[in-house]
């Protein structure tokens, strides 16, 4: 028990610091860490996954919720962008609710892995930059190119766990949007979608029998007790560390932290 506390409890720092860097909501980090520990406490394999997703799910709706409040005090939060992206985020997740068990899971990770490759390439090769005042040009973030993203979000965060950062937000680098204000809308995005599907993992896990004391439907409390707190810690260090280093060096950072979800997500292909 005390290995997996000590797990949950590192792994929710890097989770909330990346979370608090680049608004990437710590899915990504806190789903290795679940995979690792939950066996060291006896928890049988065929539940391991099911709780895996639901717990990171609502450490990353909770991390999120929390990085929003902070970078709406530092000023990072443009609330009408975030807005533009809500109702297409939500039909995107019901789409994925609706197709999750009809659609092949190689498909929908297929799809996940080609938008992430293109954020790479399109990231590597973006030569603008972002305006002085971090502002960008929002008069480009309209039509097909909002909606695509948006209901692409939604889709691959209800059915894969990825927060809104991984497609979004080299979207939002097009439009020459700073990395902060990237980040605060992200997180924004990323609690609201955790909440939605956190909720799904809950209600779905009800009726299973077996699963461990202290669960709620697939969501393990002692775990997410450990990553969120964590999390909550880490996450002031990634909004700080966010805004002293330089925007340019902040992006390719980012664009390396895509190829680490690239890396991730290719190795589970099959």
């Amino acid at each position: 028990m005390l290995e997996a506390v000590a797990i949950y409890v590192a792994a929710g720092l890097l989770a909330g610091f990346v979370s608090g860097l680049f608004g990437v909501g710590g899915a990504f980090t806190t789903a290795p860490a679940l995979i690792i520990a939950l066996p060291l406490q006896g928890i049988a394999d065929s539940d391991v996954m099911h709780l895996t997703v639901g717990t990171s799910l609502a450490v990353m709706a909770t991390s999120s919720a929390y990085v929003t409040m902070l970078r709406f005090r530092a000023g990072d939060l443009h609330l009408p962008l975030a807005f533009r992206f809500v109702p297409f985020i939500a039909a995107g997740a019901l789409i994925g609710a609706l197709i999750g068990d009809a659609l092949p899971g190689i498909a929908l990770k297929l799809v996940f892995i080609g938008f992430v490759v293109l954020a790479i390439v399109r990231g590597i090769f973006l030569r603008q930059q972002a305006n002085a005042d971090g502002g960008g040009d929002l008069t480009v973030l309209r039509g097909p190119g909002l909606w695509t993203h948006g209901i692409v979000t939604g889709i691959t965060g209800a059915l894969l766990g990825p927060g809104p950062a991984v497609v979004i937000g080299p979207y939002l680098r097009t439009a020459r949007c700073s990395m902060p204000m990237i980040a605060a809308t992200c997180s924004a995005l990323a609690s609201l979608l955790g909440i939605a599907a956190t909720a799904g993992y809950v209600f779905g896990g009800f009726d299973e029998i077996g699963l461990p004391a202290l669960s709620v439907g697939y969501l393990y409390l002692p775990a997410f007790a450990g990553l969120a707190v964590g999390a909550l810690v880490g996450s002031p260090f990634g909004i700080r560390a966010s805004h002293r280093v330089a925007d340019v060096l902040l992006h390719r950072l980012f664009i390396g932290y895509l190829v680490f979800i690239l890396a991730v997500t290719l190795t589970q292909v099959g």
